[in-house]
């Protein structure tokens, strides 16, 4: 399963840039950032056409790749192909799980919450959607929600790694969200924390 992100040109904005990667993997093409490089062999990336996100960080500005249109990436956003009705997504990212939920007639509404102009700048106008997306310019951890809306359920995809572990971003994101959505998951969550204190597998 591969959600194809088709249409997103190659560009650079502030600290972000969208590069388009032909993998190999016995040889990963040379102008290919090393976290893709390093990413692609750790996963077993398929040799392919890879739309990539990536952020410039630290004193070097080296780059980090933080969305890709892999396989992989499709399976770890499987979960919100399972759902139907409103959802709230965090992280707009190049756009790739927009695919599926505009082929979704289950779908009726995304609302998506990103907060770097940079990505809405290199991918926004490019990516796609239909009448039933809205993006919001705004900070998922800041963003107040407006009185009396709710969502059928929502994804949370603006975890990086090396920012704070992954336990206190699932906390933050349900002690904010949770009374505004049915169903509540995000990338890499290793539990769902659900409204009675308990917890339950992804």
């Amino acid at each position: 399963m591969r959600w194809e992100v088709p249409g997103i040109p190659e560009g650079e904005s502030g600290r972000f840039s969208i590069q388009i990667i032909e993998h190999q993997r016995v040889d990963t093409e040379p102008t290919a950032p090393f976290s893709w490089q390093t990413y692609s062999k750790y996963a077993n990336i398929p040799d392919g056409t890879y739309t990539v996100l990536f952020e410039a960080y630290g004193e070097k500005q080296a780059k980090l790749n933080i969305m890709q249109d892999t396989e992989r990436e499709c399976e770890e956003h499987k979960w919100v192909t399972e759902r139907s009705g409103s959802v709230l997504i965090g992280g707009l990212g190049i756009g790739m799980i927009n695919i599926p939920l505009l082929a979704s007639d289950d779908i009726t509404s995304v609302t998506i919450i990103e907060k770097e102009q940079d990505v809405i700048d290199l991918v926004w106008e490019h990516c796609a959607k239909d009448d039933r997306f809205t993006l919001i310019h705004a900070d998922i951890d800041t963003w107040e929600v407006p009185e009396g809306s709710y969502w059928d359920f929502a994804w949370f995809d603006t975890w990086l790694t090396h920012e704070e572990p992954i336990e206190e971003y699932i906390q933050r994101m349900f002690e904010m969200y949770g009374d505004f959505v049915g169903d509540i998951n995000g990338w890499n969550w290793p539990y769902i924390p659900v409204k009675d204190d308990s917890i339950q597998e992804p």
